[in-house]
């Protein structure tokens, strides 16, 4: 009691020696200012919760347990003067500023000034903030204009209906119809970006929390301009929040006239110079990005790019089929009119949709490129030049696939058991030399060159490819039912003296023989990637059981797994020697209790 009693008496004291002060203040009766002073003592809750909050239950160490308010409103003020004077009345703080730091009997605390109004907080608070020491006690004092006022006390809906409505009146008399840039505010625009983003409502409040109302970090632009970041923000971030086309070709920053890293953390008072030319993002600036907004931008671009990457592989491969079964399509199709077969994405679109559902080029080049299906693309131009499926399948026939998929079913047989043949390599070399010219030399395969979209295993039937025009390329090992094989086998079908200009062109590959005394010591070293699919009833330690089944079979790199209410499906990238240790994984896995089937995939989902 006797300490609430000293806070009030503070209270009407410091009041009293502000108001005569700034009355009295020749400046102010000048420029007819109206000034409105109060105060307040801080209540119990919200004493005890500030203590809480941080950690400190000292009473002295509370800066704010009595409060002064200046509101200052400029005279003269009407409806269209409104925004004019809402602007003006600013240098007015900082005049009383100066009067209150030199108050009569009170001393100002070091450190205690903050300016609001230079740098706002990103909800738009606008303020200044000092403390006094009184008679021992603590008195913090803020100054505002009426508006700012409006702003703190009734959120960022008063600002609009204080100072937009001459905006409002500007968008009708020019045409805009939707007022954007009406309510451009930073924070803002900050969630309207974040609710494009498909995340949880979890997620929404820790940006919220951490970007809007966390810590703060204010840098300068050579212009004199000021960004408002989270704590922690980079040079990344402060590139995107210029402008996303800055960020994107952004490829050095100088902070206050020395290069720096992209990766540097931004600190209060740095001055800024983005360096944009040529540069392009990289996936290692999400790394360094700290904003969801900069994240955002960054995965759109690289969406971007892949689609664009996708569509090209598409477009390659479309009209390259069409190029060589130009006569075919021709003669077969059922179109009612003559025509010629499109060589190009602008040629093709007149012909959609036929009786596809693509309307846009784009996304037919897209949905091929992103399938890499033969029989999907057979299917497309059947429907777009009305041309029998059975036609285009039929030119597609040949003796290479008939040994292609005897190969394959013997693989799949008996319940899908992989067998180890000795056939099977004589059966790839069989292959090879009945579609590739003749001279061409027998390569061994390297298990390092292992085509991850099939994953090929030792004892596998196999032919290679390699780049086209392309200096010591690789030659990568395929499974001879893989789909980028049949492409680049296809082309030398097709009499293409280069084979598959994106797949390259088909090489003669046979597993190194362990009799090779030179290639002893490496046959010995290697090993395979493959990928198990589990099927099982769903029960308690299945997970565990199967696990210990197969560290004990071959070398695990990852697992995975997938649920329903009765069954479940366990997935396992192992590490083998040759198709007969797999096979062995793979009998062990199902002799355990409720394991149902055990397949081999083609390719893996757990590299992707």
């Amino acid at each position: 009691t006797e300490r609430q009693v000293q806070f009030t008496d503070t209270l009407n004291n410091s009041i009293e020696v502000l108001e005569n002060t700034l009355n009295n203040d020749p400046t102010l009766q000048s420029q007819d200012v109206k000034i409105e002073v109060g105060g307040r003592t801080k209540e119990l809750y919200s004493l005890w919760h500030k203590m809480e909050m941080k950690h400190d239950r000292n009473l002295d160490h509370i800066t704010d347990l009595v409060a002064l308010r200046v509101i200052l409103t400029p005279g003269g003020i009407d409806e269209k003067t409104k925004e004019a004077a809402a602007d003006s009345g600013v240098w007015l703080c900082y005049h009383v500023l100066g009067l209150v730091q030199h108050l009569p009997g009170f001393q100002p605390m070091p450190t205690k000034v903050k300016d609001y109004i230079s740098f706002p907080k990103p909800n738009g608070y606008q303020s200044l903030h000092t403390a006094l020491m009184y008679q021992g006690q603590s008195v913090e004092v803020q100054i505002r204009t009426s508006y700012m006022h409006q702003v703190a006390e009734f959120g960022m809906a008063s600002h609009f209906a204080y100072k937009d409505e001459m905006k409002r009146n500007n968008n009708q008399q020019s045409g805009s119809k939707n007022g954007q840039g009406l309510y451009n505010t930073p924070w803002l625009s900050s969630i309207k970006e974040w609710q494009q983003d498909t995340v949880c409502s979890r997620d929404f409040v820790d940006c919220v929390r951490r970007e809007l109302l966390g810590r703060r970090v204010f840098v300068f632009l050579r212009n004199g301009k000021i960004l408002n970041l989270a704590r922690g923000a980079t040079a990344v971030d402060a590139a995107f929040q210029i402008h996303t086309e800055v960020g994107l070709q952004m490829h050095g920053v100088e902070i206050n006239g020395k290069p720096v890293p992209i990766s540097y953390k931004l600190k209060n008072g740095d001055v800024v110079s983005i360096l944009t030319g040529e540069g392009r993002p990289t996936t290692e600036w999400m790394r360094f990005a700290k904003s969801r907004s900069t994240r955002s931008k960054l995965r759109a671009y690289f969406r971007s790019k892949q689609h664009d990457s996708v569509r090209r592989s598409g477009e390659i491969i479309f009209f390259d089929y069409l190029e060589r079964h130009e006569n075919v399509i021709r003669e077969s199709s059922y179109l009612e009119y003559d025509f010629e077969v499109p060589r190009n994405a602008k040629e093709l679109s007149p012909f959609l949709p036929g009786r596809s559902h693509f309307n846009d080029v784009d996304e037919l080049l897209f949905a091929i490129g992103k399938s890499h299906n033969h029989n999907f693309l057979r299917t497309k131009l059947s429907k777009i030049f009305l041309v029998p499926l059975k036609v285009l399948e039929a030119s597609d026939e040949s003796p290479l696939v008939n040994i292609t998929r005897k190969a394959y079913a013997s693989q799949v047989a008996e319940n899908k058991h992989i067998s180890v043949r000795d056939e099977i390599v004589d059966e790839s070399v069989q292959i090879s030399d009945a579609v590739l010219p003749d001279g061409e030399a027998v390569e061994y395969a390297d298990a390092e060159c292992a085509c991850r979209s099939c994953l090929p295993v030792r004892g596998d039937a196999i032919v290679g490819t390699r780049g086209v025009n392309v200096a010591d390329a690789p030659t990568i090992v395929h499974r001879l039912e893989c789909p980028y094989a049949q492409q680049a086998l296809n082309a030398v079908r097709s009499s293409s003296a280069h084979g598959d200009d994106v797949i390259g062109h088909p090489v003669k590959l046979v597993w190194s023989d362990e009799e090779a005394s030179w290639e002893e010591g490496k046959i010995n070293s290697e090993t395979f990637l493959a990928e198990i699919a589990v099927m099982a009833n769903d029960r308690k330690l299945l997970l565990a059981d199967c696990s210990v089944v197969a560290s004990k079979n071959s070398e695990i790199l990852k697992t995975g797994s997938s649920s329903n209410a009765e069954h479940c499906t366990l997935e396992f990238l192992v590490r083998v020697s040759d198709l007969q240790e797999l096979q062995e994984l793979m009998d062990k896995l199902r002799e355990v209790h409720s394991v149902m089937s055990v397949e081999r995939r083609f390719g893996s989902e757990l590299l992707e």
